[in-house]
């Protein structure tokens, strides 16, 4: 049977130069994490998380789908308005239709 201070002990093993080599390496890890996902995520529209069958029974599940609701509210603001809507909580959300605008020739 392991015994928890085995496992406690082991870190204090290492020595000083080892375990701040090992905590740049999980900060460029993290930080390489956290650069890559904005970009892939600000690529794609906000209707593609929200596609609820139901109204979800868990917390995390009921946030996200009280959010989807809110951004579904400024859609529809933003659409009978006819430009982008920033107040309210909305923040860039732009009409699916936007008129032509008018040329004089």
């Amino acid at each position: 049977m392991t015994h928890i201070s085995d496992i406690f002990a082991a870190p204090r093993r290492l020595s000083l130069s080892a375990r701040i080599a090992a905590l740049a390496v999980l900060a460029g890890l993290s930080y390489g994490a956290t650069v890559a996902a904005p970009a892939a995520a600000g690529s794609s529209d906000w209707r593609a998380a929200c596609q609820f069958k139901n109204i979800p029974g868990s917390a995390s599940g009921s946030i996200q789908y009280d959010a989807c609701m809110h951004l579904q509210s400024c859609q529809t603001m933003a659409n009978k308005a006819g430009h982008e809507i920033f107040g309210m909580g909305c923040f860039g959300i732009k009409p699916d239709n936007l008129p032509e605008p008018v040329t004089k020739r």
